[in-house]
């Protein structure tokens, strides 16, 4: 009797120790660790995934996802290239908060039109030149914030937009108190993080600067299109104005204040996380944009 206590005792652990698990492939304790419903082995979390620890039963797994390779540096966590997003990838709430900044924007950038009383007069025409600013909008707006997010996926990060419900009731206010003069055009912003930051990582600088800079990059290769066919059609003598709306200008004009606001150091704007990144970047972009953004604000409004 004495002995099987003694067998039992110390086949028993100790109450105050506690069993942690270990790693199949790296062998590392775990505390919380991850057990793969393919073939039953208890993983860490770098290897949680089945194409992260060869599972041998990873055909079963419906849609095997592509493992996330993170090089480490002293400055943050660097995000390799992985493989092009989808559109079909954007959730339900995104695709409603895009549409819903869409339409904010869209209302904002119409309201100068509304000021005029001879627009009233022609409702029809006023109902067509806010459909054209909503198309306007929607390669200038929708494709600088696409870029994010897309750029983002694109260096395997986490990046979904979301409104930002008072930043487009500033829109609406700013634009119906200025009679459209002035648009504070930041309706929601594209939310952008480390797919490795539950583990203490973050973005580096450079990649978050890159990422940044690449919406008002496309506002102004929007505003650079629209003025090569403005001017040659200029030049040709031929003129595009609906009912005295002339959309080149309309998508000059808004392509490069989209461009320029956005690249105001302040806040959550990209202007702050490009000159976080590299001052000399932010200054060859953003003093070009404002000096043409002003010049076509005097020749083209």
């Amino acid at each position: 009797m004495a002995s099987w206590r003694h067998d039992f005792k110390r086949l028993t652990p100790p109450k105050n120790k506690a069993i942690l698990e270990r790693c199949a492939v790296c062998g590392a304790e775990e505390f919380i660790p991850y057990v793969c419903r393919y073939c039953g082995h208890v993983h860490c979390v770098y290897h949680r995934l089945p194409e992260n620890h060869e599972c041998p039963n990873i055909s079963q797994a419906r849609a095997p996802r592509q493992p996330v390779h993170l090089e480490r540096r002293q400055g943050g966590t660097t995000l390799r290239l992985i493989r092009s997003p989808r559109i079909s990838l954007m959730p339900g709430r995104e695709i409603l908060a895009l549409s819903i900044a869409w339409v904010v924007l869209g209302v904002s950038f119409s309201m100068r039109y509304m000021y005029q009383p001879s627009w009233w007069s022609q409702p029809i025409a006023l109902f067509e030149v806010f459909l054209l600013t909503l198309l306007i909008i929607g390669t200038s707006f929708l494709g600088h914030e696409l870029a994010h997010k897309f750029t983002a996926q694109r260096y395997g990060a986490w990046a979904e937009f979301k409104l930002w419900t008072v930043g487009a009731i500033m829109s609406l206010v700013f634009s119906v108190v200025s009679q459209g003069a002035f648009i504070f055009a930041a309706p929601g912003a594209v939310y952008i993080a480390s797919r490795s930051s539950y583990i203490g990582d973050v973005m580096d600088r450079k990649t978050n600067g890159i990422i940044s800079l690449v919406g008002p990059v496309i506002n102004v290769a929007a505003a650079t299109i629209s003025a090569v066919i403005y001017f040659g059609l200029l030049a040709a003598g031929v003129g595009v104005k609906i009912y005295g709306f002339d959309p080149l200008t309309q998508s000059i004009l808004i392509n490069l204040w989209l461009g320029a606001f956005n690249m105001i150091p302040f806040f959550i704007l990209d202007g702050q996380k490009v000159l976080t990144w590299n001052r000399a970047v932010w200054a060859v972009v953003t003093i070009p944009l404002w000096t043409a953004t002003a010049v076509a604000i005097v020749l083209l409004r």
